[in-house]
C-alpha cells in the first residue's frame, strides 16, 4: 500500500491513466457507483433534509444486480444481460479522464446518458432490496424524483386525452 502511493505520487500522469482505464472498465465503473452509495460523507450529510443510509450491504447490492443480469439474459438471449431496466439498451461505462491531486469544480450529472446508474425505484425510500432498480442514466435522470403516484397521474390524464 506504501509503496503504491509512492508510486502514485513520483508517476502521477501514469497513475491517472491507470485510474482512467480502471474506471471506463465494467468493474471498476460499477464499484465506483455502489462505494458512492455507501461514502460515509455522503450519508451522514447534515445539510440534506433526508440522508439515504442504504439498508442492504455491498455485498447484497452486487448479488441483485447479478439477479437482474441473469433476468435481462432471460428476456433477451442474445444480450449479456447489461442492460437497462426501464429502456432495455446497453449500459456504457465511460468516465471523464482526470488529473490527480486537482481540486477542479466538479460538474453535476452524469456526462453519459447511457451509463450504467442504480436508481431508488420508489423515491422516498432508501437503498434496499426491492426497491433498487439497474438502469442507465438518463432514464434515472429522467425518472428523478417523481413517484408511482405521479405516473398513474400522468397516465390517467393521456386517457382522458384519448
Amino acid at each position: 500500500m506504501v509503496l503504491s502511493l509512492k508510486w502514485n505520487k513520483k508517476y502521477p500522469d501514469k497513475a491517472s491513466v491507470s485510474d482512467f482505464i480502471y474506471n471506463n472498465k465494467e468493474r471498476g465503473f460499477i464499484v465506483n457507483i455502489i462505494s458512492h452509495i455507501f461514502k460515509p460523507s455522503r450519508i451522514e450529510r447534515k445539510d440534506r433534509k433526508k440522508q439515504w443510509k442504504p439498508e442492504m450491504t455491498k455485498q447484497e447490492m452486487w448479488e441483485e444486480l447479478f439477479l437482474h443480469v441473469e433476468f435481462m439474459k432471460d428476456l433477451y438471449p442474445k444480450s449479456e444481460g447489461r442492460l437497462c431496466r426501464y429502456c432495455h439498451k446497453p449500459w456504457t461505462y465511460l468516465t471523464r479522464k482526470k488529473q490527480r491531486g486537482t481540486l477542479k469544480p466538479r460538474r453535476r450529472g452524469s456526462q453519459h446518458p447511457t451509463n450504467f446508474s442504480i436508481d431508488r425505484f420508489y423515491s422516498t425510500i432508501t437503498y434496499r432490496s426491492g426497491n433498487i432498480v439497474f438502469c442507465c442514466s438518463g432514464c434515472n435522470e429522467r425518472k428523478h424524483d417523481s413517484a408511482p403516484d405521479d405516473w398513474k397521474n400522468y397516465l390517467r390524464v393521456l386517457n382522458e386525452k384519448t
